[in-house]
C-alpha cells in the first residue's frame, strides 16, 4: 500500500479548540454557492425520493475503540473547546469500502496508524455510519481549515478533528493508487452524499462554506482527497434538496 495513503490514515490526529496557528496557506475559496433557484425537477424530485428512505441505506459498522474517542472538552492549556460540529471534511477511500472496514475494525496501539470517519458512501450509493456525531473521527492528523485547528495532546499535532465531520467517497477501480486523478465518483454517490450533507448541514447549521477537502486542510502537503472531485454535480444537488438557499 502506498505510504501516503494507509487508507489514508498513516498521519492521522486526534483532538484539538480553535487557535491561531502559524500556517502559510490561502484561505479556503469555496466552489460551491448561494443558489435558490433551481429549474431541474427531475433531480429535484429524484432526490426528495431518496430521503424518504435514506435511513434504510444506511448501515452502522462497529469499529475499534482505538480509532476513535470522544470530543475533547479542553486543549492541552486547558482552554474551553467547541465540540459541536461545524466543519464537514470530504475523502476518499482510495481502496474498497471493505478495506476501510477492516482498517477501522483493527485495533492500533500507534496513534499515527489511528483513523476513521463518521460516513462511507460506497460506488452504489449505500452508506457504512461508523461513528455517531457526537465522537470525534480520526480523520485528519496534522491539519488546519484556515487558521482553525486544536491540539489536545502533547504527542500528536493539532487538527480540525474535535469540530468536523468526516465523510469518504469509495474511490474506483483505478483510484486504487497515487496518481493525481482517477475516473471520479458515480452518480448514487452524488446522491447520497448531497443528502447527507444537507441533514448535516440543517442539524448542526454548518454553511456550505464551511464544507471543505482532506487536501485542503491538510498541513504535511501529502493528501490529495478527494480526488476528481466535481463540485458542479454536489452544487446541483445541494441546490435542487435546498440546502444552499438557507
Amino acid at each position: 500500500m502506498n505510504s501516503h495513503y494507509f487508507v489514508i490514515f498513516n498521519a492521522i490526529a486526534c483532538c484539538l479548540i480553535y487557535s491561531q496557528q502559524a500556517y502559510a496557506k490561502t484561505a479556503w475559496d469555496s466552489p460551491l454557492h448561494r443558489q435558490c433557484l433551481f429549474t431541474n425537477q427531475t433531480t429535484k424530485f429524484r432526490l426528495l425520493r431518496q430521503q424518504n428512505d435514506f435511513d434504510k441505506r444506511v448501515r452502522k459498522v462497529l469499529i475499534d475503540p482505538s480509532n476513535f474517542s470522544s470530543r475533547k472538552s479542553f486543549d492541552i492549556q486547558g482552554n474551553p473547546l467547541i465540540k459541536r460540529p461545524n466543519l464537514i471534511v470530504l475523502h476518499e477511500t482510495v481502496y474498497g469500502i471493505q478495506s476501510v472496514i477492516t482498517t477501522f475494525k483493527t485495533y492500533h496501539p500507534n496513534d499515527f496508524d489511528q483513523g476513521s470517519y463518521h460516513v462511507a458512501i460506497d460506488e452504489n450509493g449505500n452508506l457504512f455510519e461508523f461513528l455517531p456525531d457526537h465522537l470525534r473521527a480520526f480523520g485528519a492528523g496534522n491539519s488546519s481549515f484556515n487558521t482553525e485547528s486544536v491540539q489536545t495532546s502533547k504527542n500528536i499535532p493539532p487538527s480540525v478533528n474535535n469540530f468536523s465531520l468526516h465523510v469518504s467517497l469509495e474511490s474506483p477501480i483505478d483510484g486504487e493508487d497515487a496518481d493525481e486523478a482517477h475516473s471520479g465518483y458515480s452518480e448514487a454517490q452524488y446522491d447520497s452524499l448531497a443528502i447527507l450533507l444537507s441533514r448535516w448541514m440543517k442539524k448542526y447549521s454548518i454553511p456550505f462554506h464551511r464544507i471543505t477537502t482532506h487536501k485542503f486542510i491538510d498541513r504535511s502537503g501529502e493528501r490529495l482527497d478527494p480526488r476528481s472531485f466535481d463540485w458542479s454535480k454536489l452544487q446541483e444537488r445541494l441546490a435542487g434538496i435546498g440546502a444552499l438557499c438557507r
